[in-house]
């Protein structure tokens, strides 16, 4: 695991991979195939890992929090950073600042909170934390407006935030009022569009963001490294022919549940044996389970005809 502090250019250099968690039939953590899916995704390019939504870190209990960061912490490669999630409740935060203390992570994302919060108090909290844990934090933006810029930017100028992902959704990502004041307030190089590769090349190209992170990247990484290669050269229309390919899984995530057809994806395509997936989530039924399969299989078919 690279320990190298988070900066403008390790953004840059890599898309973010937020990969699910591979499971046991009684729901502990599979190291084999959690192996296998890290490697995947660094035979793809890809060198930052963010263990968070998708590896339902939302609902470890401690002692499964622990052994999901031991497991992470010694699976990645000696160059690829990992980066994990605490939270989003302050008093998990707090439980899991000792553990996250035991190991040398560059930083830690503070899951996002849309519920019992205010911007102010929000504020407060990742701050107290982040003092806490003695090094930058993840800020995640998922919800419109929830943490206010002029908040954001006072983190940053404490020097509190390594990176910023920003999720949150639109009809019309060009039109982002939101972004525009952030990237106003805060330098675009610390934030990364956090929905993917579908709107990766808008926030790039129009709102001058440092990155992207990548969900179905997990499965096909070399399209995704392509992606961000194809983006920083402003050959626009590359980038476009390798976002489509995601098309039909981004689908499938948009319309069912991101967490859910990324968990049943990764089996599908062959990268690793997934598991059940945690309460309080369900696995998709046979005819979601077929398209999420055909999707699955025809990406990582593409993603082996990239060079």
């Amino acid at each position: 695991m690279n320990t190298a502090s988070i900066t403008p250019a390790m953004i840059a250099s890599s898309p973010w991979a937020v990969p699910p968690m591979a499971r046991r039939e009684d729901f502990s953590l599979s190291l084999e195939d959690n192996q296998k899916i890290i490697k995947h995704i660094e035979s793809g390019g890809i060198k930052t890992l963010l263990y968070g939504g998708n590896a339902i870190f939302y609902h470890l209990t401690l002692k499964q929090y622990e052994e999901a960061l031991q497991l992470i912490s010694t699976s990645a490669s000696k160059s690829t950073w990992v980066i994990p999630a605490t939270g989003p409740a302050y008093g998990s935060m707090l439980d899991q600042l000792p553990i996250l203390q035991q190991f040398d992570f560059p930083s830690v994302m503070v899951l996002p909170q849309s519920d019992i919060s205010t911007s102010l108090g929000l504020t407060r909290g990742i701050k107290a934390f982040a003092e806490k844990f003695g090094k930058p934090v993840v800020v995640y933006l998922k919800y419109d407006r929830k943490v206010k810029a002029e908040h954001v930017k006072s983190l940053v100028d404490d020097g509190l935030v390594a990176a910023i992902k920003y999720a949150v959704v639109r009809k019309d990502y060009t039109d982002d009022t939101y972004l525009k004041e952030l990237c106003s307030l805060v330098d675009p190089a610390l934030i990364l569009s956090g929905l993917g590769d579908q709107p990766a090349i808008v926030h790039m190209r129009d709102f001058h963001l440092g990155g992207f992170t990548t969900g179905c990247g997990c499965i096909a990484p070399k399209i995704s490294m392509a992606l961000l290669k194809a983006i920083q050269s402003q050959d626009y229309a590359r980038a476009d022919e390798l976002r489509r390919m995601f098309l039909p899984l981004e689908d499938l995530r948009d319309n069912n549940g991101p967490i859910i057809v990324l968990h049943e994806a990764t089996l599908a395509a062959g990268v690793a044996q997934t598991g059940p997936i945690l309460p309080h989530l369900s696995e998709p039924d046979s005819s979601l389970s077929f398209r999420i399969q055909q999707a699955a299989q025809d990406l990582m078919k593409q993603n082996d005809s990239v060079s």
